[in-house]
């Protein structure tokens, strides 16, 4: 994440091929309890992003501020509706990941309960996972869903899959999925 300047940096030459440019708002789904991001779509699928987030203080852990980096894949697959005379149009589906950068060393002051043998230890560095399902509605505003999953939960759940499979529900995925919701205003 020491290229995180560069690739700001980098982004903003690249705003004049921009197709559009979105203001985007996510609570939880592994990026805390608020994360703005500033995003630029390219040739309709591919959006980049920047964002900055925060994670409260708990039991387990300090707070920290959260900085990331994310790369969005739309796909074309579109279905259209009415609402109360309101058109709605329903993306299934978006898949992007994220690099994300904590402002705090000490992550964790114990361990969560049920933490799978040989888990690696805490970091402030992460590679984030994430499918979306949208939904868009006039005046240039999606509502989206997030499911999440950690680089260190997917590791975890490969090399320990019988004690996820043992522990939580839905073939053990429930371990490891986070789930976040948001909206993105386009510019």
């Amino acid at each position: 994440m020491r290229n995180l300047p560069i690739f700001i940096i980098l982004l903003f030459p690249l705003s004049n091929n921009a197709e559009s440019s979105q203001i985007e708002f996510q609570s939880f789904g592994f990026v805390g309890i608020g994360h703005v991001f500033y995003s630029q779509t390219f040739f309709k699928k591919h959006t980049l992003s920047v964002g900055a987030g925060y994670v409260p203080k708990s039991s387990t852990h300090d707070d920290m501020n959260l900085f990331s980096v994310k790369y969005r894949y739309s796909m074309d697959t579109k279905y259209f509706f009415n609402v109360k005379d309101i058109p709605i149009t329903w993306r299934p589906y978006s898949f992007s990941f994220t690099f994300l950068q904590g402002k705090d060393h000490d992550v964790y002051k114990t361990f969560p309960d049920n933490t799978p043998k040989d888990y690696y230890a805490a970091t402030d560095q992460r590679l984030l996972f994430s499918m979306q399902t949208n939904f868009i509605i006039p005046n240039n505003i999606e509502l989206y869903w997030d499911w999440s999953v950690l680089d260190i939960g997917l590791i975890s759940y490969l090399r320990n899959y019988q004690f996820y499979q043992d522990n939580y529900s839905f073939l053990g995925l429930t371990g490891i999925v986070n789930v976040g919701v948001g909206f993105r205003v386009n510019l």
